[in-house]
């Protein structure tokens, strides 16, 4: 079975396998946004990063190698706690954001992130001219929000600009922490602290939401819907985090990081196409912002080699 994962994943077209993954994760992550008629988005992340981080734990084993992984000063420290915390409540706010949001305006909008790092650390012009066209983006995408005054999508719009600056935050941060050496081990150890800290606010809200279902819940109050609701969040949390660091692992390996950043600009188009199968349709204001934003991410990353930090799978976040 190894061997024949491995070759799959070394014949395929690259390409390919980035469509693949992009279905995969948002596919889960509308899977997800269904199960918010059971539990609420905050609980729902904090069971997502939990699973996340439990596969991690076990594919990684970091335990048998704390010596070689673990920072030795207190800048270390900081940098894995800035990697952890700015993922964990990355997706958090995504979580929160998608409540309201249709998954593919959210997707797209979030890449204000990257594009920004982009900016600020870019010498090229096309820097400029796609974070320039990224912001032409979100104010047509944000229009219906302010023009409906919907206090709810209001607030999906101001949560999924946070999750935006937080992917920034995660990009810098992580460019870091990859300098050090085992990358994978050191993401563990940071996803580690950021759901300490993220286990503070909503520890108690996640474990109540399955104990005691909110009043909304239909099948959550059945004999078998907690159970159900865990097993549902451990799939999101496999296709939706894990797999994508499988997949990103041979991707990268296996094309230019400049090619695999431009790569990732058909995520909101993928998103949009999978919302639709699960009745999120868009306007053709949502069409316009969207294709507005994949625009600027191609403009910005199709000529820079440094492009793959800037411009990372969502999914591979977490």
């Amino acid at each position: 079975m190894r061997k024949l994962a491995i070759r799959f994943f070394n014949d395929v077209p690259v390409v390919v396998l980035t469509v693949i993954e992009s279905i995969i994760i948002f596919a889960a992550t509308m899977v997800a946004k269904l199960a918010f008629t059971q539990i609420a988005p905050l609980p729902a992340a904090w069971w997502r990063v939990g699973f996340a981080l439990l596969f991690l734990w076990v594919w990684r084993k970091p335990w048998k190698k704390f010596t070689e992984i673990l920072p030795t000063h207190a800048r270390g420290w900081l940098w894995l706690a800035a990697l952890g915390i700015s993922s964990v409540f990355m997706n958090t706010t995504f979580y929160m954001a998608i409540g309201t949001l249709n998954v593919g305006v959210a997707v797209a909008i979030e890449f204000i992130g990257p594009l920004a790092v982009a900016v600020m650390t870019g010498r090229h012009w096309r820097e400029y001219v796609g974070i320039i066209i990224a912001v032409c983006g979100i104010v047509t995408l944000s229009w219906s929000s302010f023009a409906s005054q919907n206090r709810t999508s209001l607030a999906g719009l101001a949560a999924i600009l946070i999750s935006g600056v937080l992917w920034g935050t995660y990009i810098i941060s992580g460019r870091r922490i990859a300098l050090g050496g085992r990358p994978l081990d050191s993401m563990t150890i940071a996803l580690t602290i950021g759901f300490a800290a993220q286990s503070v606010f909503l520890m108690l809200p996640g474990i109540n939401s399955v104990i005691h279902p909110q009043p909304s819940a239909t099948w959550l109050h059945r004999p078998w819907g907690t159970p159900a609701l865990i097993a549902l969040m451990f799939c999101v949390a496999l296709c939706a985090s894990f797999l994508p660091y499988i997949f990103d692992l041979f991707i990268m390996r296996r094309t230019l990081p400049s090619k695999f950043s431009v790569m990732q600009s058909i995520s909101p188009a993928v998103a949009t196409i999978i919302g639709l199968f699960f009745g999120e349709v868009p306007t053709v204001v949502d069409i316009v912002g969207i294709g507005l934003i994949i625009v600027a991410v191609f403009i910005t990353f199709s000529s820079d080699e440094r492009a793959a930090g800037e411009a990372g799978a969502k999914g591979a976040q977490l």
